[in-house]
């Protein structure tokens, strides 16, 4: 049994990975429901992205791969050869940094028999269009032959070496209000719940995950249980919970999200062709 973490994780961002004709041209299509701003180039070359950001914290980071990237080179990426058009993965931070230590010892106890572990946070990065150099280090599940599990089944970490606010501003660090593109056509003001669905011969696995990264669930049954996260903005809108559930036979593994709006914000929007938001109102 996972022991009752100190603290509760941070959920920091939603992965989406998109075709790079369609990160061009994102901004136009969303701009009716939510404002897409530019990210930058990662330094590993491979990739590059395009962010929606929310006023408690959290974003949504729309990826791709470079038009010109060796076909060997985008295989050997994490996210290479996964399916453009969706959800693809999700992370989680900490304000501490060292608190890290803690979850990959109860991850890895929890798993004892399994041999699943956190590895060791790898240094990224990216540099933001002004100029400005981000760090950061990120982690992900790996099983006892040290094979990544596969993305989304549990969250990676993403652990800043730079100051968060430096990747992710969604405050004015000097009037500490909101930046004007947090502020969404849609009401968005952040992201509600995640659910994931795994399949049913490994919902036990990320059971297990999922307890030593957060603790007892507030909820459980014999196929989903639900456990909460906080955010950095302190923000108590919403449920801030993640659902993990194990897939009904014959469907796939799938990650949704849900935001929270405002009284006037849409039942759900649509992302992308098959890929909707769907909203809590507050």
């Amino acid at each position: 049994m996972a022991s009752q973490p100190s603290v509760l994780p941070i959920l920091d961002h939603i992965v989406i990975l998109v075709s790079y004709q369609t990160l061009e041209e994102l901004p136009k299509l969303l701009e009716e429901s939510l404002t897409v701003i530019e990210g930058g180039s990662h330094a590993d070359g491979r990739t590059l992205n395009q962010l929606i950001i929310f006023p408690d914290g959290v974003y949504v980071e729309l990826i791709a791969f470079q038009e010109d990237l060796d076909p060997e080179r985008r295989k050997e990426h994490r996210w290479g050869s996964l399916a453009e058009g969706g959800i693809i993965d999700w992370a989680y931070t900490l304000t501490d940094a060292d608190d890290f230590t803690a979850i990959q010892r109860r991850v890895a106890e929890a798993n004892a028999e399994t041999g699943v572990t956190y590895q060791d946070p790898i240094p990224g990065g990216r540099l933001r269009p002004d100029g400005v150099e981000l760090k950061w280090a990120v982690s992900s599940a790996q099983d006892a032959s040290l094979k990544s599990l596969w993305p989304g089944t549990a969250p990676f970490w993403c652990l800043d070496r730079t100051p968060r606010h430096l990747r992710v501003p969604y405050r004015d660090e000097a009037t500490g209000g909101a930046p004007a593109y947090t502020t969404h056509p849609s009401g968005a003001t952040g992201v509600s719940r995640v659910s994931v669905s795994v399949p049913e011969e490994e919902f036990s696995l990320a059971d297990k995950i999922y307890e030593g990264v957060h603790g007892p669930p507030v909820e459980s049954g014999p196929a989903k249980k639900v456990w909460p996260w906080a955010v950095h903005a302190g923000s108590s809108e919403g449920r801030q919970q993640v659902t993990l559930s194990a897939a009904a036979a014959g469907q796939e593994r799938r990650i949704t999200i849900t935001l929270v709006g405002k009284p006037d914000s849409p039942s759900s929007i649509q992302v992308l062709p098959g890929l909707t938001f769907d909203f809590d109102i507050e």
